[in-house]
């Protein structure tokens, strides 16, 4: 829901840009995206036509991405948080540790139908009073031997 303000610095930002009566056919664009999005369409559009070469088509198609590009930027723009805080965003965002699959924590269950019950006998032997089944093999031993089997190997 967008409740408008009746603060006039806020407020320059909801205008229309032309004559009047003949405006232009978009949203209002605050100032701070033109600075955002010069920068962009200028690094886009180098880097389309070192890709794909120069003519028409490829400037169109880079100006359309830095488009979207500052289009989306700018979404995370408002009063309270001007354009000057996107680098340290970015920089935080692309900086930020992750969670990889090879030191994520491993999550077993453990229940006590799985753990071997023995016993002493009179001699000093070891009965075995509960013996679980062996689990499944696990990994892509058990996938490999099911793909075979399923193709009658």
């Amino acid at each position: 829901m967008h409740v408008s303000t009746d603060d006039a610095l806020r407020r320059v930002d909801a205008r229309w840009l032309g004559v009047p009566g003949f405006t232009f056919p978009w949203r209002p664009t605050r100032y701070a995206a033109y600075g955002v999005g010069v920068p962009i369409a200028i690094v886009v559009i180098f880097a389309v036509t070192r890709l794909f070469g120069s003519g028409f088509w490829p400037l169109v198609y880079g100006l359309c991405i830095a488009i979207v590009l500052t289009t989306y930027l700018m979404r995370l723009v408002d009063d309270e948080r001007p354009a000057s805080t996107l680098p340290p965003l970015i920089w935080g965002e692309l900086g930020a540790p992750r969670g990889s699959r090879h030191n994520r924590a491993r999550h077993e269950i453990v229940s006590l139908s799985s753990i071997p019950v023995f016993t002493r006998g009179a001699d000093d032997e070891l009965i075995s009073l509960y013996c679980p089944p062996p689990a499944p093999a696990k990994g892509p031993r058990r996938s490999v031997s099911r793909l075979l089997d399923l193709l009658g190997r």
